[in-house]
């Protein structure tokens, strides 16, 4: 490019490389275009070469004065703040149980020496200029603060590393879906890219293969896609049904998880890391599976049995609500297929088979929850308090409200069926059973919104905000697209869903749809779209 003798306001790279620049920010598109970081921008206070005359040297002199008078108003006003942040007073505590009084503020004005003794230095003139990668880390962190592995897996990492990769993709969606008006998905696509091919050589070393880092790294894309809303939505649909598309990102991300957690065998149930990583990951799977009415992976039972040998405070309520989810999901893929077939002879012979496992499941289930409230129960064996454990409690309530909905359907199937050996009191009693378990189920999940959003709404923009809400994303989707469930419960939890999508950025809340999608005899139960 020809020198015009004026500052280029090109980024430096594009000025190193003497090339036309389109002044993009935070990057340009030719930075994006060669997949490196954008270095940035001239500073505008740089050196630059002016002529000097009378009148221009006249404009700079008032220029320079204005500047010093404004940075000493500058420097008076960071001194005061000083005083006021001195160690006596910065903390939150003192600040809330002592608030500044007249008096105080006018002792500070009438000494001045006490004021030059904690005075700042000077305000920050130069503003800072760093690329969004180096904010990325902290925003994952932040996202996910109860998890407590995640902050050591990150440290030492270097930037090529797998997890780090990831966590930008994931930062980057965040960020985007917060604030659209601005999204770039190019540079998105590129760094996913990237996230993938790091993953992918990840997976193919066999020392990484099982490293805690590869296994998050994995769950991190699943993550992303949930932002993005990845997720397609086949709760009512068999497994020999689901089609191919490109809504299955998600899906193969949580069969890579269940490949990575039995190449990880059992040892990792024998550390505490390798355990904690172990029942995010489980609880992603059996959602997994919960959607796509498909069993558990076998392996899940055993893992199961050895930490409930070795059980630990707050892993009473995961195991149990595991082994309830397994049962569930064992009974959702053998009635789906038939139920949708609309099967009557299949129904009538499974019924029975499906009922007594149904009930054996419940009562389990009751038995334990009962057992773990009484005064004497041992604190490894009680189910534990906080978000965790009612977000536990929510993922049984939603597993609860499809099982219970799939038996009414398969009631209401042999109920049309010609000839049908039951009677038609204890079908029509069963499917009133059913009824009345999804109602419970679904008010306790739709009660649990406001504590769950309303209680980060003064930090709605913290990314604490996004993990309590991506909490409820699942269970309130099941109680939003079971048409057996109350109408007010599936309007408010419509309503919840939207605000997540919304305000949150989860784009999957907004997927979600309302309806028996083509179920068979379902109009006589009132499963009208909301």
């Amino acid at each position: 490019m020809p020198n015009t003798g004026k500052p280029s306001p090109n980024c430096h790279l594009c000025r190193r490389r003497r090339v036309k620049c389109d002044l993009g920010r935070p990057q340009c598109q030719r930075c994006i275009k060669y997949g490196v970081p954008c270095p940035g921008y001239r500073d505008e206070q740089d050196v630059r070469f002016q002529h000097a005359d009378a009148a221009t040297f006249e404009r700079r002199r008032r220029k320079k004065k204005d500047a010093a008078e404004a940075e000493r108003e500058g420097e008076t006003a960071s001194q005061i703040v000083g005083v006021a942040l001195s160690p006596e007073t910065a903390s939150p505590a003192s600040w809330a149980s002592s608030p500044p009084s007249h008096e105080s503020w006018s002792s500070l004005s009438s000494s001045p020496s006490s004021v030059s003794s904690v005075s700042l230095s000077s305000p920050l003139l130069r503003s800072v200029r760093q690329h969004w990668t180096a904010e990325c880390i902290p925003l994952v962190l932040g996202c996910y603060s109860s998890i407590a592995f995640l902050s050591g897996l990150f440290r030492g990492v270097g930037e090529d590393h797998c997890l780090v990769r990831t966590g930008q993709v994931f930062a980057r969606a965040y960020v985007m879906n917060r604030s659209p008006s601005g999204a770039d998905y190019r540079e998105l696509s590129t760094y996913l890219g990237k996230a993938l091919a790091s993953v992918s050589s990840a997976i193919r070393d066999p020392e990484a293969y099982t490293s805690d880092a590869t296994i998050v790294a994995v769950w991190l894309l699943g993550n992303y896609e949930l932002l993005m809303g990845g997720l397609e939505r086949r709760s009512f649909i068999s497994r020999d049904e689901q089609p191919l598309s490109e809504g299955q990102s998600w899906h193969i991300h949580s069969k890579g998880l269940i490949s990575l957690l039995r190449a990880r065998g059992d040892r990792q149930l024998y550390t505490r890391s390798g355990r904690q990583i172990f029942w995010v990951m489980h609880n992603i799977i059996q959602i997994q599976c919960t959607i796509t009415n498909s069993p558990c992976p076998p392996e899940f039972a055993r893992w199961l049995a050895i930490i409930e040998h070795t059980q630990q405070p707050g892993e009473a309520l995961p195991v149990r609500t595991g082994r309830y989810i397994a049962s569930a999901c064992s009974l959702l893929s053998r009635m789906m297929p038939v139920v949708r077939r609309g099967d009557m002879p299949a129904a009538c012979g499974i019924y029975e088979e499906i009922l007594n496992e149904c009930n054996q499941t419940e009562l389990t289930m009751l038995e334990w929850i009962q057992s773990s409230s009484a005064p004497d129960a041992a604190p490894e064996h009680r189910p534990g308090e906080g978000p965790v454990s009612s977000y536990f409690w929510n993922c049984w309530r939603s597993a609860r409200i499809k099982l219970q909905h799939m038996v009414l359907l398969l009631a209401n199937l042999i109920s049309h069926a010609p000839g049908c050996p039951f009677e038609p009191e204890s079908l029509a009693a069963r499917r009133q059973l059913c009824m009345d378990i999804i109602a419970g189920a679904a008010a306790d999940v739709v009660e649990g919104i406001p504590g769950a959003l309303d209680a980060v709404d003064d930090e709605a923009d913290s990314p604490a905000a996004y993990f309590a809400a991506v909490r409820l994303v699942w269970p309130l989707s099941h109680v939003y697209i079971v048409p057996s469930a109350p109408r007010d419960l599936r309007i408010a939890a419509g309503l919840a869903l939207r605000r997540i999508g919304r305000e949150k950025g989860i784009l999957t809340a907004l997927r979600p749809r309302p309806g028996s999608a083509g179920l068979p005899i379902g109009d006589d139960l009132g499963m009208r779209n909301a």
